[in-house]
């Protein structure tokens, strides 16, 4: 047992049910909220897939919360398990990786950017914080493909998201999103990228984001969040 479990005694998000470690959800609310599922979209016209894990509620709609408005980055250890369910669904483990035995296997996983004025304020993007470790998990697996590509660059925009319309944001973020500057004569065309963003709303952000890389020439682009917020 590690000292911060034993100050704090991990319990479950959602219910407050006794845990084995932080990060850990009970048997029943975990399986509450798991819902793993392909999401079509009116409004996206450069991903080719969108992949939800679970259902944007209760302790998982809390844990995302603190871990991007009050600082607290060891409730990022919340979004493992849904991640663990995600390698199962797609067979993504050793045997099918080196295999090729799973579909599709993902060149780079590009996390979707904070502003750096974001970045400063939190000191970390949550993105990385949720995936960066899953994706060297993979990586380790096969050090040709899964490789985590921080490679877009946000403009500080005047507005948060979550408090704008739908319109509202496809007018708050037009031309937020760029290529870095490092990495514009990177061999990445007819590649295989995997967008990461812990929650999915309308879908303006993402398709902000598969914009530029399309313009790249990337030849397909995936989407994974944790969970999903409205829909409309």
């Amino acid at each position: 047992m590690s000292l911060l479990d034993f100050l704090f005694p991990p319990v479950c998000p959602h219910c407050g049910a006794p845990v084995a470690t932080q990060g850990d959800w009970c048997k029943t609310c975990f399986k509450d909220l798991l819902h793993i599922r392909h999401v079509p979209h009116k409004f996206l016209h450069y991903v080719d897939d969108v992949c939800v894990l679970a259902e944007y509620r209760g302790g998982l709609k809390s844990m995302i919360y603190d871990v991007k408005f009050n600082e607290k980055k060891e409730q990022s250890k919340g979004a493992a398990p849904f991640l663990a369910s995600y390698n199962f669904y797609m067979k993504y483990d050793k045997f099918n990786i080196l295999s090729h035995n799973c579909k599709p296997v993902y060149d780079y996983i590009v996390p979707v950017p904070s502003s750096q004025k974001k970045i400063d304020k939190r000191g970390y993007n949550q993105v990385d914080l949720f995936f960066s470790r899953w994706a060297n998990s993979l990586q380790h697996i096969d050090n040709k493909h899964f490789i985590w590509l921080d490679c877009i660059y946000k403009f500080d925009t005047s507005n948060d998201m979550w408090a704008l319309t739908n319109k509202e944001r496809h007018e708050n973020i037009d031309d937020a999103f760029v290529v870095k500057a490092e990495y514009k004569d990177m061999e990445i065309a007819d590649k295989n990228i995997l967008i990461v963003d812990d929650v999915y709303t309308t879908g303006t952000t993402i398709e902000k984001c598969a914009k530029v890389l399309k313009d790249s020439g990337i030849n397909k682009i995936y989407f994974l969040t944790i969970c999903t917020g409205s829909i409309s």
